[in-house]
């Protein structure tokens, strides 16, 4: 069954919903439901996507959002860690074009995520706003005029039930304005710049503390590579910038797919389970720097 395309801003404040829900409640779900879900298993909490180019069939693809990256992480010990994140300043200096703006909002809305989990209400509000800005120059300012929305964001940070109705609106507003103006790439370019932040922060993380189980749901994260990359090529005759995206991260699935406990998996054809395959810190840390130089040159613009 194919679903209606979503844009990543929707996926940015629709699924923290779910995903906090997950958090918080603590009975229900479990870490390997979650680790499925944010590994494109459940296909039930995360978005499914279908683009269709011209005289080409029809693909899905299956997408988590980046808070649900996020509770993943922090399932698996992520802990909060100032001045990782992208400073929210930095926002007003991605003039370049939509490319790095859409790359940024994602960067943002990881960043977003990360803090929101950890109960850092004001950096919240700090990405909020950074994400507002870069929102506005992608057209996409009324998705937080109507009804107040970033407003009534800020004010119940961490009250689940309420958030429910101020998501709901963004994500029609978002829908609205994306598909009118037939822009639906940028959600899918946000999405990348989302991921890219997303295990760029759980590699930093695991760098400071060496917690095993967020060095394993990095390998996770890996899976979602693929993904990225069909729903990026579906849209590359939008805009020339997403081609040095699908390059960047093919260079991060290169890197991982030639681990020895990934490789040695592979041959096996036996399914995927991270928690048996041994990484090296060597290959971690090549794993890593890839990482960190590839997210460098999107927070520059």
């Amino acid at each position: 069954m194919y679903f209606k395309k979503a844009s990543l801003v929707r996926n940015l404040i629709l699924a923290p919903v779910v995903c906090l829900s997950l958090f918080s409640c603590g009975s229900g779900t479990n870490q390997d439901q979650e680790s499925n879900s944010a590994s494109g298993k459940d296909k039930d909490s995360t978005t499914s996507k279908q683009t269709t180019q011209k005289d080409e069939p029809s693909t899905t693809f299956t997408l988590p959002s980046p808070l649900q990256i996020a509770s993943i992480f922090k399932k698996a010990g992520l802990v909060y860690y100032p001045n990782i994140c992208n400073s929210p300043e930095n926002a007003s200096k991605y003039n370049s074009g939509k490319m790095s703006q859409a790359l940024n909002l994602g960067v943002y809305s990881a960043d977003l995520s990360y803090c929101a989990l950890n109960k850092q209400n004001q950096d919240s509000k700090n990405y909020m706003k950074a994400s507002r800005e870069l929102a506005s120059q992608l057209g996409l300012a009324k998705v937080f005029e109507t009804d107040n929305l970033a407003t009534r964001f800020e004010s119940n940070l961490g009250k689940d039930d309420s958030m429910g109705a101020i998501i709901a609106d963004m994500q029609m507003q978002t829908d609205m304005i994306l598909e009118e103006h037939e822009q639906e790439y940028i959600s899918t370019a946000a999405f990348a710049g989302a991921w890219i932040e997303s295990v760029y922060i759980g590699g930093k993380v695991y760098e400071k503390g060496k917690e095993k189980n967020v060095s394993m749901r990095l390998m996770e994260q890996m899976a979602i590579a693929d993904n990225i990359v069909k729903a990026l090529k579906a849209s590359e005759k939008k805009d020339a910038g997403i081609t040095a995206v699908i390059a960047d991260i093919n260079s991060i699935r290169e890197i991982y797919k030639d681990f020895a406990g990934i490789k040695a998996l592979a041959q096996s054809q036996e399914d995927m389970d991270f928690s048996k395959i041994k990484i090296s810190e060597e290959e971690l840390s090549k794993l890593t720097k890839k990482i960190d130089e590839i997210r460098s040159r999107i927070v520059k613009g």
